[in-house]
């Protein structure tokens, strides 16, 4: 492709009209072409996963023990999303991008976090004496989401990705940031809202306080925000 050739194309990008597509499901790469298509879930429910201070691992460790922690927590994430019916969608170091949709979507999302943090504490059970342990933040949103396809077309899908554009993206990132132990998962108020008093996501503590904290954090995707987080976890084991 010339110099020329690829110019037209970015133009092209820019300036040309988008079509959107509406869509129930959260898509995958083959699911989008790179022409001027942006698919658009009305009601998304985005859960952002990040392990906490992972250049400390790497520091702390060998590389082969940093190799067995990252793999560990992503192993852990991965089932735990997974088996609430969520879509992992991006990685990015030790950060993921994961998507619900569809019936309950919200509380299979929180249920998914409290998941995770119990198989955190028994991962940090286990790396007892070997100088580490996993720390992390859940971020959990919910709007309407688009994505579009970027990237170089062709056979070499390393050149290719999603790009997912929206306010809940955005904002689940930023909560992610703010979750440290014990308070690993941050949701949002219409999150909060939208699970509702179910009991297994409702909990009330003997002290008449609620297992949901809430909070207003300065946002920068969205300035001053009404958020709740938890210290709260399944005992699934």
């Amino acid at each position: 492709m010339s110099h020329v050739t690829n110019l037209a194309t970015i133009r092209s990008y820019l300036t040309e009209s988008y079509k959107r597509q509406e869509t129930a499901t959260v898509p995958k790469r083959t699911d989008l072409t790179f022409g001027n298509t942006i698919k658009t879930i009305k009601h998304a429910v985005v859960f952002y996963v990040d392990m906490r201070s992972s250049r400390k691992v790497v520091q702390d460790t060998t590389e082969f023990v940093s190799a067995k922690v990252h793999k560990g927590f992503l192993q852990a994430s991965v089932y735990c999303v997974e088996n609430r019916d969520g879509h992992f969608r991006s990685f990015n170091g030790d950060g993921a991008l994961v998507f619900f949709v569809g019936t309950n979507a919200a509380s299979r999302a929180v249920q998914a976090a409290f998941d995770l943090k119990a198989y955190v504490l028994q991962i940090n059970k286990t790396l007892q004496g070997k100088g580490t342990k996993i720390d992390f933040g859940v971020g959990i949103a919910q709007g309407e989401v688009h994505v579009v396809k970027s990237g170089k077309a062709g056979d070499d899908a390393t050149k290719q990705d999603l790009v997912w554009i929206g306010l809940p993206v955005y904002i689940a990132l930023e909560l992610s940031d703010l979750g440290r132990a014990e308070a690993n998962i941050w949701i949002t108020h219409n999150v909060r809202t939208t699970i509702g008093r179910q009991d297994h996501l409702n909990v009330v503590y003997s002290s008449g306080k609620s297992m949901w904290t809430k909070t207003t954090k300065k946002l920068k995707s969205a300035g001053d925000y009404d958020v709740r987080y938890t210290t709260y976890f399944s005992t699934i084991f």
